[in-house]
């Protein structure tokens, strides 16, 4: 497993080093030394973690100058290492799709979409002051006989299970929507912004109160 993980990691490092890294402007220019652990190899880095299922970070940057040292000799503390993989999310999901792209399971015409819900706020404080006001949204989840308020993840799977494509969409969005463009690279853009008029933010269905019977008068 590890000269095929180490084949894997070499043509992902290089496919984003040549390729996605200049398409996507994440050059590094200007004055300043240039960190020892570049982009590439910090992604390379994660994706690996996934692939041997580290889940926790210390445990991951202590294995693996075992594991993947070979291929990677220069490593991060923990503290640097979750602060740049979380500045490199747009880099991430580039390279997972790119993952996705080559394997067998993503010629398949099938498709999978499931959505779970992702709870953003549990008061009406909240929803009106977050910079998520036009994205999330209420939306009722089936499983706990709730509403809730916040935005919904829809993955796209092959039948064996590889993701091809996912999303955060507002609880509104139908799945035949979210299917025609949402989950679309470039419907996607940093920072908040306002919902187009189909998504925009429904108040929750106000339940009216039962009444309660008259109190009966005894003579």
């Amino acid at each position: 497993m590890i000269v095929d993980l180490g084949t894997l990691l070499t043509a992902l490092y290089v496919e984003l080093t040549d390729r996605i890294i200049p398409v996507l402007g994440f050059a590094r220019s200007g004055p300043g030394k240039p960190p020892e652990v570049t982009d590439a190899e910090l992604a390379c880095l994660a994706v690996a973690q996934v692939l041997l299922r580290y889940d926790d970070e210390r445990h991951w940057l202590r294995a693996a100058p075992r594991r993947v040292g070979h291929l990677f000799p220069r490593l991060l503390r923990q503290s640097e290492y979750n602060t740049r993989l979380k500045n490199l999310a747009p880099l991430m999901e580039a390279a997972l799709r790119w993952l996705a792209d080559r394997t067998p399971g993503s010629a398949e015409l099938l498709r999978l979409m499931d959505a779970t819900p992702v709870p953003c706020g549990q008061s009406a404080v909240t929803a009106k002051r977050s910079d998520l006001y036009g994205w999330a949204g209420y939306g009722y989840c089936a499983s706990h006989s709730r509403w809730y308020w916040g935005a919904k993840l829809l993955l796209m799977c092959t039948c064996d299970g590889t993701v091809t494509g996912f999303c955060l969409a507002n609880p509104n969005c139908t799945a035949n929507a979210t299917r025609r463009g949402r989950c679309s690279p470039a419907s996607r853009r940093t920072g908040p912004r306002r919902a187009p008029p189909s998504l925009r933010t429904r108040a929750c269905p106000a339940r009216t109160p039962r009444r309660s019977s008259p109190a009966r008068t005894w003579n």
